[in-house]
């Protein structure tokens, strides 16, 4: 006893020294591959240069005169700004609002994203094989169907666009319709349990509510490019001129254009994807419940024929992405016979197992939430930046696109992190009173996390700003693209009116998201 208590002090002793060792190897390594070298410190040569861009940089080119020539001579003309400064001016608003507008973009699109890659809410989500299977089949089909309908709607609404009256009175009846048909009828989501003819009205009312909405979103994209462009030859003919400004609010105008040309761009994929999940919700429901209700070999034999139609489409899909992005010589060699080969296995797989046996689906959503947020978030804005810009062209609408990516990237990380951290007191007492999912997250999730939402998304405006300039290297847009070309030039005058900007843009939005952030937290 006493050799191995002599001992034990001896053995840490020899791991702490290890752990030495292995500590000063890592930092040797590093300074041998980062290429320090001090001796280019005491450089005279540098050093010249180095004091010379440091004088440059201490002296911006603000206005003429220099302000610093005018301290030793009589000054006799008015301080005017230069054009870098009007320059400057005019990238600086442009950089602080491609970052507004990809913060608030981002925000929107991640915040319903955020609760799937949320630990706390996925993980005890348990569904039978035929629930998730049938919801997966059904995917493309309500993809597909709201796509089609999408496009019906927005042709027929073109049919308006030779008359705003008509167009305008086609909106309000549409409404009108659009309101009746949402009070009046029975829900297909009712808990209780519908008859087949109720359930057929039910589904026929959904279906005109969409088709109607489909109609008045379309209408009134056209009604809205048709009002910003009158608006904006309107305000552009009232332009002032101030001074080297022109007091112009075309841009109202052009704002109402650009709307309704996002609305235009995206109803079809927004529509697909609404009814895609809605008839994923159907399907994860009414597969459950037949499932349940059947016994013995009716529920094996549903549960493999709904195993193989959904391993088809999602091997299918995956396929057909795959040949889309290399484009095979044989294509069905990736995405039919896959399809139907692996539909085979899993459906014979599955009448092994118990029909009724609870998968954990959360689980599989939870860690795909997170591993798309985590691909995303590995690749720089930057690199974004450069294929937004092959996309769009060169300004800032490739940069907002790429920090809206990366927005979404950071944020679903941070957002879903905070749901994991808030109360499970708030969740239980609303699960025991017999709430659903979306009650519970209503009542017991949001309230507790509206708060850290606005504080993170404040941060990310700023974090935005400080982004938007690095994109600019790469011709994303703001202020990063003059920046770039004047470093380049050796222009370190002009260049340090740049940097000037930037660092009171950026304290002035920490001082500003700091006071918002006390007032809600």
């Amino acid at each position: 006893m006493k050799i191995e208590a002599s001992s034990t002090p001896t053995r840490h002793a020899m791991r702490t020294f290890l752990g030495f060792v292995i500590i000063f190897l890592i930092y040797a390594v590093a300074v041998q591959v980062t290429e320090i070298n001090l001796e280019k410190l005491r450089s005279e040569s540098r050093q010249t240069q180095l004091i010379g861009v440091l004088r440059f940089l201490a002296d911006p080119d603000l206005t003429n005169p220099d302000p610093v020539d005018a301290m030793f001579e009589e000054q006799t003309e008015p301080f005017n700004p230069t054009d870098t400064s009007i320059n400057t001016i005019n990238l600086i608003i442009e950089t602080i609002f491609m970052a507004l507008l990809a913060t608030t973009i981002g925000t929107v699109l991640v915040i319903p994203v955020s609760f799937l890659a949320a630990r706390n809410l996925m993980m005890d989500v348990t569904a039978p094989l035929a629930s998730f299977m049938l919801a997966l089949t059904l995917l493309p089909v309500g993809g597909g169907l709201g796509l089609a309908a999408a496009r019906l709607m927005t042709n027929l609404a073109a049919n308006f666009a030779q008359s705003s009256s008509l167009a305008l009175l086609v909106l309000i009846v549409t409404a009108v319709l659009i309101w009746l048909a949402s009070r009046f009828g029975p829900s297909i989501l009712s808990d209780e349990r519908l008859s087949p003819g109720t359930m057929a009205l039910a589904v026929g009312r959904i279906v005109l509510i969409i088709f109607l909405a489909l109609l008045a979103l379309a209408v009134l994209a056209l009604l809205g490019r048709q009002a910003g462009g009158w608006l904006t030859q309107q305000l552009d003919a009232a332009a002032t001129p101030l001074g080297v400004f022109t007091l112009n609010f075309s841009f109202v105008g052009r704002f109402f254009v650009v709307l309704a040309d996002m609305i235009s761009l995206a109803l079809p994929a927004l529509t697909a994807f609404v009814v895609g999940f809605t008839a994923v919700t159907l399907g994860s429901r009414y597969g459950q419940e037949a499932v349940l209700r059947l016994e013995g070999t009716a529920a094996r034999v549903l549960t493999a024929v709904v195993a193989f139609l959904g391993t088809a489409v999602l091997v299918y899909g995956i396929g057909a992405a795959l040949n889309w992005l290399y484009q095979f010589d044989n294509p069905a060699n990736w995405t039919t016979r896959p399809a139907l080969i692996l539909g085979g296995v899993t459906a014979g797989l599955s009448l092994l197992m118990a029909p009724k046996r609870p998968f954990a689906i959360g689980a599989a959503i939870y860690t795909i939430s997170r591993s798309i947020f985590n691909i995303l978030r590995s690749i720089e804005p930057l690199i974004m930046a450069i294929v937004f810009v092959v996309w769009v062209g060169l300004g800032p609408f490739a940069g907002v696109m790429a920090l809206t990516l990366h927005t979404i990237a950071a944020l679903g990380k941070l957002f879903s992190e905070q749901i994991e951290g808030i109360s499970a007191g708030p969740i239980e007492a609303i699960t025991a009173t017999g709430a659903s999912r979306l009650q519970m997250i209503v009542y017991a999730v949001i309230p507790q996390i509206i708060p850290p939402y606005i504080a993170y998304t404040l941060y990310r405006w700023d974090i935005n700003v400080r982004t938007s300039t690095i994109i600019g290297f790469v011709g994303g847009g703001g202020i990063g693209f003059l920046l770039s070309q004047s470093i380049r030039l050796l222009r370190y005058r002009d260049a340090s009116v740049m940097m000037l900007s930037i660092a009171i843009v950026v304290t002035a939005l920490d001082y500003i998201s700091a006071k918002v952030r006390t007032r809600i937290i």
